[in-house]
């Protein structure tokens, strides 16, 4: 960690507050075109990134819609992760289709509606559904079946931000330092310096999630935040291939070891697990092991129940752009349940706008709402 006293100022051409999934795609699109950069970032066991399951689906919801923007978020996913895995020497990107369970007759005749006619999937052809049968996943309680969906993926978020953070601090740009930004960030013409630390960058972005409310620069961002719980499991039931989706998911760990989740709260803005709104929680995702099986369901230990508050937006479409009165303050934000998919496209759009001047498009401006 960079000692912020008692050191020579650290120049950079671009300064990351945050360390998730938002800041870690800033540092590495910077990365990638040469750019010096720093990460200020005290690390939290109860972020949204380190919490979240690292999952990209193509398709999503009980419409079965194709997730906003697939093919151009995807493939940058794609990209940039795999950049990164070669750079740090490790191993947390994992391309397989994911398998969707239909829950219902209505379900299956929506799927049967929109994505087994060739006009819905001429326009994306990047993306592979196929039918499965009741009897192809046994193991599973699937009377309606289901289909497998690609390219579909998982972040091992917690491997990727860790990595990334042992690699900033190896070479003295990683800050862990709680800043009051309304005091510790002073804007001038040409550059924004961090007094406390020593540093002093072109441009800063932040990528805080729901912190940016406690601050002054970008406190009016537009967010609808919502908790979201989590359990990790362990469980001798049977083989499971794939991440399956179903009125929730489940994600094989191996070791007969499993993540299942995840709630959806948008009134809660607390992390405690043994709350009344962690209670509930629990109770949810328990009842929704069951109804991936047949009955009765596999028994589980419960190995750990993690909760994190989500920085969604209040339209679910990210958050980025620069400040209204400094020209080299910058945000991005907003990406609720999508982070993993969403970040590094949307690292690369601003520093396009940082860079090269390109206008950033209305649906994902910060501002859009008054435009």
């Amino acid at each position: 960690m960079k000692s912020p006293t008692n050191s020579n100022l650290t120049q950079v051409d671009l300064a990351v507050v945050g360390g998730g999934l938002a800041g870690c795609a800033m540092v590495w699109q910077a990365i990638r075109r040469g750019l010096s950069v720093a990460m200020i970032d005290l690390q939290s066991n109860f972020s949204s990134s380190r919490v979240a399951a690292g999952l990209v689906t193509p398709i999503t919801g009980s419409r079965l819609a194709l997730s906003w923007r697939y093919p151009e978020y995807f493939q940058a996913a794609d990209e940039l992760y795999r950049f990164a895995e070669l750079k740090l020497q490790a191993s947390f990107w994992s391309v397989a289709p994911a398998l969707r369970i239909f829950s219902s007759d209505s379900e299956r005749d929506l799927f049967e509606d929109r994505w087994a006619k060739p006009e819905f999937l001429e326009p994306n052809p990047s993306i592979h559904v196929q039918r499965v049968s009741q009897g192809q996943h046994p193991n599973l309680a699937a009377p309606h079946g289901g289909f497998l969906m690609s390219p579909a993926a998982r972040l091992a978020t917690e491997v990727y931000l860790d990595s990334t953070r042992r690699t900033l601090d190896a070479q003295g740009l990683l800050y862990e330092s709680l800043l009051d930004l309304d005091q510790d960030l002073v804007p001038s013409e040409h550059a924004m310096r961090f007094p406390s630390l020593n540093l002093c960058a072109q441009r800063v972005c932040l990528a805080q999630g729901v912190a940016a409310r406690s601050n002054r620069w970008f406190g009016s961002l537009a967010l609808h935040p919502a908790r979201g719980d989590i359990l990790k499991i362990a469980s001798k039931s049977p083989s499971i291939e794939h991440v399956v989706h179903r009125e929730g998911w489940i994600v094989p760990l191996g070791a007969q070891e499993f993540l299942l989740g995840a709630t959806y709260a948008r009134d809660a803005q607390d992390c405690q697990i043994d709350s009344q709104v962690g209670i509930s929680a629990r109770e949810e995702l328990l009842g929704r092991w069951q109804a991936f099986f047949h009955s009765p369901a596999p028994s589980i230990e419960i190995i750990q129940q993690r909760a994190a508050v989500r920085p969604a937006s209040y339209d679910r479409h990210p958050l980025i752009g620069s400040h209204g009165e400094h020209s080299n303050l910058f945000c991005i934000n907003g990406l609720g349940s999508k982070g993993s998919l969403m970040a590094p496209r949307l690292a690369q759009l601003l520093l396009d706008h940082i860079e090269f001047g390109s206008p950033i498009d209305k649906a994902l401006h910060f501002d859009r709402r008054k435009a």
